[in-house]
């Protein structure tokens, strides 16, 4: 040793031990707490398998998309004949609310919107002597329906074709 060296520290038996006890106790509380994270509880390991397999089968319902499921593509197409007795459906309903507006007021309406009416594509004018016919463009053909035109004759058929939509 040389004269300007300090000597180490004494350290006394205790210390070490207690030393040597507190590694001892961290080795052990890790290998425990790494042995616990491997094994884990049986409940646990059911409950995520079984939810594995739910969002497996999850996953393929959205990407087969069955029509169970998710519905048809599209609704089927009306055929014109079921077009046409829809729209003279909507025409007298519209009929209505003019001449209920009508009878409130006292007047025409100076449009369908004023009446209430959200109709697409219906048409309105008001003639003479509060009286009033609508329109409509049905396919290749126009509907007219005045306020004085009979229901059952501007109706025709249209009821009978909307009872038998879908059927052979």
């Amino acid at each position: 040793m040389s004269p300007h060296s300090t000597p180490p520290p004494v350290r006394d038996s205790k210390t070490d031990l207690l030393d040597a006890a507190r590694a001892v106790i961290k080795d052990r509380n890790e290998k425990a707490e790494q042995l616990a994270a491997s094994r884990m509880h049986p409940a646990v390991r059911r409950r995520v398998s079984i939810l594995t397999v739910v969002g497996f089968a999850g996953a393929i319902l959205l990407l087969l998309q069955p029509t169970w499921l998710a519905g048809p593509d599209a609704p089927p197409v009306e055929t014109p004949a079921i077009v046409e007795a829809s729209l003279r459906l909507s025409m007298l309903r519209e009929r209505q609310r003019v001449t209920d507006f009508a009878l409130k007021q006292g007047r025409l309406p100076t449009s369908l919107a004023e009446a209430g009416s959200t109709a697409p594509g219906l048409g309105y004018e008001a003639l003479p002597e509060q009286t009033f016919r609508l329109f409509a463009q049905a396919g290749d053909s126009l509907l007219v329906l005045s306020s004085t035109d009979s229901m059952s004759h501007f109706l025709g058929n249209s009821l009978k074709e909307i009872k038998n939509r879908g059927r052979p």
